[in-house]
């Protein structure tokens, strides 16, 4: 983000705007390469324009392309259409990419089969593994009639994986999904990557011919090589993914750069039984563009406070047994259709609370507040009571979902015994003994009354008798 909108963040964020669509930033860089024509994707240029984003196109191995200078970053977002490159300039290089995505920057990638082996090593770093190149998806039963069964045709209901924060329900609803001539991929055990969309179940990872049954089996009987076997089939193969680091720096991987031309771009093909449907392409690529650049999926912390009950102020020390409230503000950025942005409220039924030491020794959940939300953010509390444990403990929220930005908040109190005035005059559980001493007491202060009164007596009649 440039310094000048780091400054006047705080005042944006008081009236609720921010200055662009993008909650980090409006500068893209788009890197092409020599092989990619720009004028087959001007629709998509011209979309992202239209969303306010500043485009500046350079080559692979320009070597004046800088992504940040003087520990500035001169970029906010990255797209990346050079997926046959094998060499790169000193800024563009896998090494100084990661590097620039430490400090948050996002990056599109748009690939194809013919991948380099520099992107290759590039992609394993997000643990995402590419099928060989002489490979490339199929679907025989559902692709465009006019092309060959490597332009594949998805249902987005079945091949869509639904997330709210990155897929809008028109998106959903819509058409198919033209996805021509692309590469699969599978992910590992990354816990920040999830899968977008994935292939449908007639689909597979084959070679570009498309065999009878016939022929499949005399090549594999006169080859022995079963190269036209399905290495991937189904929904195993995964066409785009996306992926976000705890601190909220954004990745997208798109299996086929073609997805985005002005050919699949909101038109009409036909599918194999004549029906002419217009594609979803132009929805699908905006929305997962907007969560990109983090025009969507965004969520912030606007404030967080606790205090004992009956009080407005935090306190450094609690204790034990105190009746604590905490509260938790949340707003979530959004894009009006008139092109402002701002934080809003937003709605979430999973967020919870650690009231922890070494370990969470109260976990309770946050329920929105409808008294303290306002247009800014959703005020979301907890009221428990101080455990019966001395230290310090930490309040701690943490939210990490597919598609949301990671929140994590903490704040520190402690929680000490009673002081020696503060303890109960008497305690309920101690009352037999309270009983016994008093009893105790009461019976000798008896016995001694009537063992003086009794002696007492005895004495004043020896001395009468003695007078007498």
């Amino acid at each position: 983000m440039r310094p000048t909108s780091l400054l006047a963040t705080p005042l944006l964020a008081l009236l609720g705007l921010v200055s662009g669509r993008s909650a980090t930033g409006d500068r893209v860089l788009v890197v092409l390469e020599e092989a990619v024509s720009k004028d087959d994707y001007s629709k998509f240029w011209g979309s992202l324009k239209e969303r306010g984003f500043e485009l500046t196109f350079k080559l692979p191995k320009d070597k004046d392309t800088e992504l940040s200078k003087f520990g500035e970053p001169q970029y906010d977002h990255l797209i990346m259409f050079a997926p046959t490159t094998k060499s790169f300039s000193p800024s563009l290089n896998p090494k100084a990419i990661i590097h620039a995505q430490f400090e948050g920057l996002n990056t599109l990638y748009l690939l194809s089969p013919n991948l380099s082996d520099t992107q290759r090593e590039h992609f394993r770093e997000y643990d995402i593994e590419f099928v060989d190149p002489k490979y490339t998806l199929l679907d025989s039963f559902s692709y465009v009639s006019s092309s060959s069964p490597s332009t594949v045709l998805l249902p987005p209901t079945s091949s869509l994986v639904p997330n709210p924060a990155v897929l809008s329900p028109i998106t959903l609803s819509g058409g198919p999904i033209v996805y021509p001539k692309g590469t699969v991929h599978t992910a590992g055990l990354n816990p920040y990557l999830f899968e977008v969309l994935h292939a449908s179940k007639t689909a597979y990872v084959g070679g570009e011919k498309v065999l009878t049954g016939d022929e499949a089996e005399v090549e594999k009987v006169v080859g022995g090589k079963g190269s036209r076997e399905p290495v991937i089939s189904g929904e195993k193969a995964a066409l785009v993914s996306a992926f976000q680091t705890r601190d909220n720096a954004r990745a997208g991987f798109v299996g086929s750069g073609e997805l985005l031309s002005d050919k699949y771009w909101g038109t009409t093909v036909k599918t194999l039984d004549g029906k002419s449907v217009e594609t979803g392409n132009a929805d699908f690529v905006t929305d997962f563009t907007k969560w990109v650049f983090q025009e969507t999926g965004v969520v912030k912390i606007v404030s967080s406070t606790h205090s004992r009950a009956g009080e407005t102020e935090p306190r450094e020390m609690y204790t034990k047994k105190d009746d604590i409230t905490y509260e938790l503000t949340l707003a979530q950025h959004i894009t009006t259709d008139n092109g402002t942005s701002s934080w809003a409220p937003i709605q979430l039924s999973d967020l919870q609370l650690d009231f922890t030491m070494l370990d969470p020794h109260i976990r309770t959940a946050l329920v929105e507040d409808t008294n303290s939300t306002n247009e800014v953010g959703t005020t979301y509390k907890a009221r428990f009571d101080a455990p019966d444990r001395h230290g310090v403990f930490k309040f701690v929220v943490e939210f990490w979902r597919p598609g949301w930005s990671y929140i994590r908040s903490s704040s520190t109190a402690s929680v000490v015994p009673l002081r020696h005035d503060q303890y109960p005059r008497f305690i309920t559980g101690a009352w037999p003994y309270y009983i016994a001493a008093i009893s105790t007491s009461l019976t000798f202060l008896t016995f001694c009354a009537l063992w003086v009164s009794l002696g007492e007596a005895d004495r004043d009649r020896k001395g009468k008798k003695k007078v007498e």
